[in-house]
């Protein structure tokens, strides 16, 4: 069985806005003004068409801009090359096939898999909801919404979603895309502050978020997301493991700096901030712990 962590690793904190800044994105690790700059003054100039020639892909120059944004991680789940060029397009599709992508992907599935067979296990419920924070552009809740409007409209009438995020534009985008479907609701909110989440709910949603925090801020917010369900209500989580390839990529040209936790670490984590029946898989491409937990009853 797995043991508590200790009371040092559970003490986190959130750290306050620098000076003039209203929000502070927990994944916006990069710090350079100019990657290229920054390659020739640390002498990587073998980087510099490797960086050239990444660009070219939506992918790439996403992530390299904006370190793993809400647009990065949209575009992996979603699958659909694009580029610059013609051969931004190819290389696109080859950065889409790279293993730390498949594995980013699954977490989707896991996601859309887990928030269906939750909604359709609860018991004589009039009302569900469903939270995902942060929520980013609410792809797998928007799906689940199309899949049960036509397999299951009893349970869809049910079924409230949720989605928080202290960025509005990617709120603004998830508006746009669920515009049909009226059980939807968008606030914008910092997931790491008290009451930021609503409270008594069914199912809470955290992906790829706890990849850009340290122990103590991360065991917080799994405490927030446990207080935060009904008796019986499910977390569903991930987290993951260093793929040698996308890591060196992602930290050389995006500045993109992860925290890799195993399966183990994921439950200890868990099994530490009060949840129970922690279930845990490994990805198919052996990347990606998928994690679901619930609260006690």
């Amino acid at each position: 069985m797995s043991q508590p962590l200790p009371d040092a690793a559970l003490r986190g904190h959130h750290p306050a806005p620098a000076a003039g800044e209203t929000f502070r994105l927990p994944n916006r690790t990069r710090r350079s003004a100019s990657i290229p700059r920054r390659l020739v003054t640390e002498g990587k100039y073998h980087l510099l068409p490797v960086y050239a020639l990444l660009t070219t892909s939506d992918l790439a120059r996403e992530g390299i801009r904006n370190s793993g944004s809400f647009r990065f991680a949209d575009h992996i789940y979603r699958n659909q090359a694009s580029g610059r060029y013609g051969f931004g397009r190819i290389l696109d599709r080859v950065l889409l096939g790279l293993r730390g992508a498949k594995s980013m992907r699954s977490r989707f599935l896991h996601s859309r898999r887990e928030i269906l067979r939750a909604v359709s296990e609860a018991d004589n419920a009039d009302q569900l909801t469903v939270v995902s924070v942060p929520c980013g552009i609410a792809r797998d809740m928007f799906d689940v919404a199309e899949v049960l409007s036509f397999a299951d409209p009893e349970t869809y009438a049910k079924v409230r979603f949720v989605g928080v995020d202290i960025d509005p534009e990617p709120l603004a985008l998830s508006r746009g895309l669920t515009w049909k479907h009226q059980s939807f609701d968008f606030r914008c909110e910092d997931a790491l502050k008290p009451g930021a989440l609503p409270q008594s709910v069914d199912v809470i949603v955290s992906l790829g978020f706890g990849e850009f925090l340290a122990d103590g801020i991360l065991y917080d917010f799994y405490r927030r997301c446990h207080s935060a369900l009904k008796p019986g209500g499910r977390f569903i989580t991930s987290a993951m493991t260093r793929d040698r390839i996308s890591d060196y990529l992602a930290r050389e040209l995006a500045e993109l700096h992860t925290h890799y936790r195993s399966a183990e670490q994921l439950e200890v984590l868990l099994a530490s901030a009060g949840f129970v029946r922690v279930r845990t898989t490994m990805d198919e491409v052996g990347l990606q712990t998928l994690a679901v937990a619930e609260k006690g009853q």
